[in-house]
């Protein structure tokens, strides 16, 4: 051992091994890094050039304290921040931008009650499967309990029912990764937000690192952006599947969100154009087989399409409560299913499935193009001509109806919301031939205007999805502007609770130039029509209506406020007033790429049956001499009341459920 050039195979022939130098890393050490690697860093400025290298142009948020570090770092990477006026708007903005983008969106959101507001865009994007990702900014993690300021609040605790998953990241070394983690887990089926929280004295106090230690649970080579996969069935699957809906008498397509989310929208119009079967877009896939188009059944006959098939292949739809589960009447009770799903969690265990498909759906459509053209098939069958003539004819047949029923409307004031809503989509049509983004913020408005606007593309609808809120009217206009650089005109139409609740947005949009069209609805309450027929009489402990009811002050001329934001502003009172108001309005937006606002005042009364059955069936908890006399009448004779529905009182008569129960 004394000769210092003795080997180490010298060494370990009379010596107990304890530690083996040999292995790979063992004989590496800091002093053979290049230089940038031993320099110390911001872990946050990794964070945004890795928010780039995911194609990250916006983030949405509004500024704080606990955020500073991202939202400083981030727009210092040149990244733009669209600074918002709620948090909630931040949060529905990413929705938009994940759903029409079908990639990661984020936000930066500030401690405690910015954290709390920021939780309806978050359960929206959630019910919506729109790929978003929420960096929270929080208190210290030394201060949990002891309530530092802006304190108590948890995003891990908090958003833990409403997204994919939620981390709280207190060691910067595992930021880098956890941040791609959630970029990766947004855009993984179930699509839906994610979040990473970081406390105040991770993102001030332990940030700045060597690069080396930086990289220590994630290298500089995974930078890469994150892409779909595409996965694919097995052919035997996909062959029995399309045997069996090809053996129907009446088969049907009822394609939903992913076929957007996974860009099947050509697979899909060659399947159907090949096959001719029937079809039925819903959510962000409504318009892929063009509203024009008789294979496509439209919106209010799709009740008749449904019940009526046999056979029916469910593509890519999430079956939520907006479908009713997959009970009947909505869907026909003996019609049997094939499901072709990106994940088996959206898998709708209430339908009577025979054949279940999981993998990407642009993938899945194109196996069964193939599977068709293997069999010989080049045209329609003609055994389906009936079928596709029913579907065509009941096509017909409810816009008929519409129309001789919002004819006799015209000339009432104030406007009654369907015809308004004829008014809008007719104008879309003829000025934009319905290249327009429709968005959709309002109970009553929603109900009466969805089936008149027409779409011939996909992602040209966003609504709240299942959660059915209010207030995301303005958000989803940013985030929809943002996606599509400006470039197709938008249609909010907006009722008094989503003014109230997101209208303050709506100068969010003046300043970053939305070619948006807001027409507020205004029936001067927040939920039309079920106050006065089924609680006015019992439930008015003031005495005055407008304390008691869901109204607002009546008449408001809320378009001069939006006037002093910039915005271009009608005010229409009367139908023949309507078209001009929004053809001027379209004008101003294309022109200009700044919003305008209509004030339209409608009527306060007026509800769709579905919502009207709704508020009926709600108010069980009153007995029957507890309801006016005009609510009454108007259950009995219109057939308000579901029997299934187990909550009423035991002193409602028979004769409230006797015309629902003869349906």
């Amino acid at each position: 051992m004394s000769d210092e050039h003795e080997s180490y195979q010298e060494i370990a022939a009379h010596e107990t091994l304890l530690v083996d130098q040999l292995k790979p890393g063992a004989e590496f050490t800091h002093g053979e890094l290049p230089e940038e690697f031993l320099k110390e860093t911001h872990i946050i400025s990794l964070m945004a050039d890795l928010a780039k290298k995911e194609g990250t142009e916006y983030v949405f948020g509004i500024t704080a304290g606990a955020e500073w570090p991202m939202e400083g770092l981030f727009m210092k990477a040149g990244i733009k921040r669209v600074h918002v006026r709620h948090e909630q708007t931040a949060t529905f903005a990413a929705d938009a931008v994940g759903r029409m983008t079908r990639r990661t969106a984020v936000t930066i959101i500030g401690p405690s009650t910015g954290l709390c507001n920021a939780t309806s865009g978050i359960a929206q994007s959630y019910a919506a499967q729109s790929p978003v990702l929420v960096i929270g900014g929080e208190h210290p993690a030394w201060s949990d309990s002891v309530q530092f300021a802006q304190g108590l609040v948890q995003a891990e605790k908090l958003f833990g029912g409403i997204t994919k998953y939620t981390k709280r990241v207190t060691n910067p070394i595992s930021l880098l990764f956890e941040f791609k983690r959630a970029y990766r887990a947004a855009m993984t089926p179930p699509m839906g937000p994610t979040s990473i929280a970081i406390p105040w004295d991770t993102s001030y106090e332990k940030c700045r690192l060597p690069l080396v230690y930086a990289y220590s649970l994630y290298g500089p080579g995974n930078f890469e952006r994150t892409e779909q996969k595409m996965r694919y069935e097995a052919p035997q699957v996909v062959e029995e599947m399309v045997k069996w809906l090809l053996s129907a008498e009446k088969p049907g397509i009822i394609g939903g969100e992913s076929v957007w989310y996974d860009d099947a929208q050509e697979e899909l119009r060659e399947l159907v154009a090949l096959t001719g079967i029937p079809c039925h877009t819903r959510r962000l896939a409504r318009g892929v087989i063009s509203e024009l188009d008789p294979l496509n059944c439209g919106g209010r006959g799709r009740g008749r399409f449904l019940r009526g098939c046999d056979r029916a292949l469910i593509l890519g739809l999430k079956v939520g409560y907006l479908e009713m589960h997959g009970y009947p009447p909505f869907w026909g009770p003996g019609t049997r299913y094939a499901q072709a799903q990106t994940c088996r969690e959206n898998v709708d265990l209430f339908l009577g499935t025979d054949h279940e498909l999981i993998g990407n759906i642009k993938a899945l459509l194109r196996q069964m193009i193939e599977c068709v053209k293997s069999m010989g098939l080049t045209k329609p069958p003609e055994r389906w001509n009936e079928w596709r003539k029913y579907i065509a004819d009941n096509k017909e047949f409810y816009r008929a109806k519409t129309i001789e029923r919002t004819d006799a409307m015209r000339g009432r004031m104030p406007l009654h919301p369907d015809l308004v809503g004829r008014i809008i989509g007719e104008t879309i049509t003829e000025e934009c031939q319905d290249e327009a983004i429709s968005i959709i913020d309002g109970f009553t408005a929603s109900s009466f205007y969805t089936d008149w606007n027409v779409c011939r593309t996909g992602a040209r609808v966003l609504d709240a999805a299942d959660t059915i809120g209010i207030g995301h009217g303005p958000g989803l206009a940013l985030g929809a502007g943002m996606a599509t650089n400006r470039s197709i005109p938008m249609v909010c139409v907006i009722g008094d609770g989503g003014l109230g609740a997101g209208g303050m947005d709506i100068e969010t949009c003046a300043r970053w130039d939305m070619p948006v069209v807001f027409i507020h609805q205004n029936n001067n309450t927040m939920v039309a029509g079920g106050w006065k027929l089924f609680w006015s009489k019992a439930c008015s402990p003031t005495g005055n209506e407008m304390r008691d009811s869901w109204s607002t002050l009546p008449n408001i001329r809320y378009d001069r406020m939006m006037k002093e934001f910039g915005c271009h502003t009608e005010f229409v009172e009367s139908d023949k007033e309507m078209k001009g108001a929004l053809k001027r309005s379209l004008d101003f937006v294309r022109d200009k790429n700044k919003p305008a606002f209509i004030e339209v005042f409608v009527e306060g009364q007026s509800m769709n049956e579905i919502w009207a059955t709704f508020l009926t069936n709600c108010c069980g908890f009153l007995e029957w001499e507890d309801i006016p006399e005009e609510g009454k009448n108007a259950i009995k004779t219109l057939g308000l009341c579901d029997p299934m529905y187990r909550s009423f009182a035991p002193t409602w008569p028979d004769e409230a459920f006797a015309i629902r129960k003869k349906r």
